[in-house]
């Protein structure tokens, strides 16, 4: 066999891979037209400022595990790192950061244009106030369905939120916030409350419009490290209350910081509280607030700063005996989740919406306090350090356990699929009656030189390009 004939097989059997490895391309690129695409709106990928990003990944990652079949997952952020992009498609979540915007400092304000990586996609899925707006704007301009997620309830929280300044009524400004909450609603063509609590305060609010429900399960952040901690307490003579939070000062009696504390206060030296939750430089100034306020001895309060590293976070977590959520009034409670999540016990308070989720939980009524009260909960506190650690440890794992067969994400995932489905249907019906599928026709091209896979959108009439090679 002659080097060019040789030469000429390789090039031939070159061509064949190169042709194959295209046919598995467009193969792909078929697939993928045929699922649709959710894009997730939020400020970050990982969750370091917790609450909202907190829940817009752990929901985007088990929504990509449940229906990858039928959905593809996106998630538009304003600023991300390589580690979260690398977490994301680890996770079968495709992480697109937003582009600056010039004369624009404020992140939030670059979610508004659609990204070129996904200029039409066909749903987009916002979460409050702050990233609604955004939401909005892409939704304007990619003419796709709008999901929008409710998290709290503006008018339960200026009832609490203090002041200090004599101008401001906290009761009007969060009447106004509401106000802007309610016409972002209006504005969807989805609402869906995060819990029962939030579901039953927008359906009164919103009588025109089916408000559903998505609780968040298990967090497997946390719950994935329970197996890798040991804890010995056999050492240890007091019992330790953890609290976690920010400590803006309008926030300091709404979240019910003065209510563990004055607890706390009232109860053995051995007891003790560490708030974690302290801007830069303002350690000293939360101290003498509840030094000030509550009952508390500065012997039995610790300061920490604000954590936004999940490992850290952890940490913290198996340090303390307790976590507790005495807020006057929560949305949900997210820090309460994590913490169940990872093993540790808990209490809650009862106008919370993780209390809601908790009554419908075998077991959960336990972890709840219906009152406002110190005393009563310096009484709950002191019945779980009565018990011994493992006593603790096996009840706060029985409640896990139970809450992740009361509220598994498969399942919450599949209610949200069906959500999608028929926002698509609705879609369907209003641009694609003469036709069956779903929202895109891809077809294949022959050019003179080469081939081409297009997509051509039936709802807004645009032609898109998803692969060409060339001959």
């Amino acid at each position: 066999m002659s080097v060019r004939t040789s030469a000429w097989e390789a090039k031939k059997w070159g061509m064949a891979c190169e042709q194959t490895s295209s046919a598995a391309g467009i193969d792909e690129q078929q697939k993928d037209s045929k699922r649709i695409d959710v894009m997730f709106l939020c400020d970050e990928w990982k969750s370091a400022k917790g609450g909202l990003s907190t829940f817009n990944r752990e929901f985007a990652v088990n929504l990509a595990k449940t229906t990858s079949d039928s959905i593809k997952v996106h998630c538009y952020v304003a600023q991300s790192g390589e580690l979260s992009r690398i977490d994301a498609r680890q996770h079968g979540v495709h992480l697109i950061t937003a582009r600056s915007i010039p004369g624009s400092s404020d992140p939030l304000d670059w979610l508004k244009i659609p990204p070129p990586e996904l200029p039409n996609p066909d749903i987009v899925v916002g979460h409050g106030r702050k990233v609604g707006i955004p939401a909005y704007f892409v939704v304007q301009t990619a003419k796709c369905k709008w999901m929008h997620f409710v998290h709290v309830f503006c008018e339960d929280l200026g009832k609490f939120k203090a002041t200090q300044s004599a101008a401001v009524d906290t009761i009007e400004e969060n009447e106004k916030k509401h106000k802007s909450e309610i016409e972002l609603c209006k504005a969807a063509d989805v609402v869906v409350a995060v819990g029962s609590r939030l579901q039953q305060r927008y359906s009164r609010s919103l009588p025109n419009i089916k408000v559903e429900i998505i609780t968040p399960g298990i967090l497997q952040t946390f719950s994935n490290e329970l197996s890798q901690v040991v804890k010995d307490r056999s050492v240890v003579k007091n019992f330790k209350v953890f609290m976690f939070g920010r400590a803006c000062f309008e926030d300091l009696t709404l979240k019910g910081y003065d209510i563990v504390a004055n607890a706390i206060g009232s109860l053995d030296k051995m007891f003790e509280l560490t708030f974690v939750g302290s801007s830069p430089g303002e350690h000293r100034r939360i101290e003498q607030w509840f030094l000030d306020n509550t009952g508390i001895s500065r012997n039995q309060i610790t300061i920490r700063s604000y954590c936004n590293d999940q490992d850290e976070l952890k940490m913290m977590f198996h340090e303390s005996d307790m976590i507790a959520l005495p807020s006057r009034t929560e949305g949900f409670g997210l820090v309460a989740l994590e913490a169940i999540s990872a093993g540790i016990p808990v209490l809650v308070a009862g106008e919370s919406g993780i209390a809601e989720a908790l009554q419908e939980v075998g077991g959960g009524q336990s972890f709840i306090i219906e009152s406002d009260d110190p005393e009563v909960w310096a009484q709950r506190i002191q019945q779980l350090a009565n018990q011994n650690p493992e006593e603790r440890e096996n009840s706060a794992t029985l409640l896990r356990d139970n809450y992740d067969k009361t509220y598994p994400w498969s399942k919450e995932c599949e209610r949200f699929k069906t959500m999608i489905q028929d926002l698509v249907e609705s879609l369907n019906g209003m641009f694609m009656r003469p036709f069956s599928g779903f929202l895109f026709q891809t077809f294949n091209c022959c050019l003179p030189f080469g081939q081409a896979v297009l997509r051509f959108c039936l709802h807004c009439a645009s032609l898109t390009l998803l692969y060409n090679f060339y001959y």
